[in-house]
This record gives C-alpha cells, structure tokens and sequence, in this order.
C-alpha cells in the first residue's frame, strides 16, 4: 500500500494463480514479471508446462499450451486494445526470442472491469468471436494464438474463490471462506503478497470474519506477526497519545499556563489547545 492508500495487487494475483492451479502444483512452473528482454519489457505472469502431456482440466487453465502468458489488470483498472495490441506483441516477442511456436502459446487476460469497449472493437472491426466459456471467462475465437478473457468478479465462488476475491469491498463471509480455502492449501503464518494485500484492503471485513470460527486466535495472531494489522494499531496509539496530550494540556491550562506555553509543551495544534480553554 502507497501513502495514498492505493492496493497494489500484482504479487497478490501471482500467488493466487498458483493457488487456483495448486493440484498442478508440479505439473507447472510459473514465473513473476518474466522479462521478454535486457530493457523493461515483462509479461505480468508466465505459466509454462513441465510436461507436454499434462491436461489441466481447471477452467482457467484448460486453453494451455506450453506456454501461458498471463495479463492482469486490478480492481481500478481498464483494457483498452492498445492494452490488447501490447499483450499480444508479448507472444510474438516471446516466441521469437525464445524460439517457440505461436501455436504453442496462449494468452489469458485476467480483469474486474468487464472490457466492453474492447470486445465491440473485437467484434465490430477485427471480425472474431468471443464466446463466453462459463462464469466471467470469455474466449476470443480467431485470434492467432488461444486467449481468454477472465473477468474475475463474475467467477465462481465454488472454483475460483481466490481470483474472484482478489479485490476490496469483500464481505465477511467472503473473507472468511478465503482464509479458510488458503489455509487448506498453505500455512496462515507465512506472509504472502496474497493475504497482506486481501487484509489490508478488507481489513473491516477481516476483523469481523476472525469472529465467526474457532479460527479466530490463529488469524489475529497470525495478523498482528505480519504487520496486517500495523495500520490499525498505529492509528489506535496515535488516537491515544492525543488523548494524553489533551489531559495534560487541560491540568497545565487549570494551573495558568498560557495556550502557547500548553501547545508548545503537549506538541498540540494551537487551535485544539484554545478549544479546550473552557
């Protein structure tokens, strides 16, 4: 999180693709920002099979080849065709570098904002066919390599909960079933981008899911080893060093000291000094 409180998901949707794919766990290899060349050209996730003659039967995953590029856009997030045009330069550059079949790559574009203007341009001018495979995963027919529009706030709960949540304004329950799938799959006290990112941005959410099961202990203690709660507690502190400040301001007003000799001695503003002159 910035100082301006923005999200960034990115390390989170990496860790949840290999959630989503964790019984391929072995069958596949993925890569973080895998960078096309010398200069700053990186796909956002590569996905390669280890071995040619493994079917991954995942809906998200059953368009792959050997190798899998993967474009994610978060929550705030829009995909234009310019955005399009660019992943799909990424599958030419990576096939000529690495001397890879075109038909042996496929390209997914995971998003929250459904890309209507995008999928009329498609249509309307490019003359392919997208064809919606099943809850929020659309395909594009035509196209010269395999690609997969995920819109991820429409996927299901029931298969795909970890990509679906990857997002703020989560329910309690909604937080509260994630945490119980990842803690199926991995440790709750390793810190991963996945959970820092989720808490941090539903921390409300958080709070009120920890009550709901005899999960509870692990999760706050889990959170507060992390840092997850750090934002909390320092605004809690912060509330109750201000209210010290104030009490000792008000006994230095009652025993005549002047509002700027309180201000200057508590670290108060001038203004909440003089507020409490009464």
């Amino acid at each position: 999180m910035d100082e301006r409180g923005k999200i960034y998901w990115h390390e989170a949707f990496f860790e949840a693709l290999q959630l989503e794919l964790y019984q391929y766990r072995d069958s596949l290899t993925f890569h973080n920002e895998h960078r096309l060349n010398e200069e700053a050209l990186r796909m956002d996730v590569l996905v390669i099979k280890k071995d040619s003659g493994i079917q991954v039967s995942k809906n998200i995953g059953q368009i792959f080849k050997g190798s899998n590029i993967f474009e994610y856009k978060s929550e705030l997030d829009n995909f234009s065709h310019w955005d399009y045009n660019k992943v799909l330069a990424y599958a030419y550059f990576y096939s000529a570098i690495e001397k890879i079949p075109m038909s042996d790559i496929t390209i997914t574009i995971a998003l929250t904002i459904y890309p209507k203007k995008l999928i009329q341009t498609l249509e309307n001018e490019r003359g392919l066919q997208v064809k919606e495979l099943g809850d929020g995963i659309f395909y594009i027919d035509g196209e010269v390599v395999p690609i997969q529009i995920i819109e991820s706030k429409r996927l299901s709960p029931d298969t795909n909960l970890f990509l679906r949540n990857l997002r703020s304004n989560l329910s309690a329950i909604d937080m509260r079933d994630t945490l119980q799938s990842y803690k199926a799959q991995r440790p709750l006290d390793d810190k991963t981008a996945y959970l820092d990112r989720l808490i941090k941005a539903n921390l409300r959410a958080y709070k009120e899911a920890v009550k709901m099961g005899a999960l509870k202990e692990i999760f706050l203690q889990t959170a507060d080893e992390n840092g997850w709660l750090a934002d909390r507690d320092r605004d809690r502190d912060r509330d109750r060093d201000i209210e010290n400040a104030a009490r000792i301001a008000k006994n230095l007003l009652i025993r005549g000291y002047s509002v700027e000799e309180v201000a200057e001695a508590t670290e108060l503003p001038l203004d909440t000094v003089i507020s409490l002159v009464k």
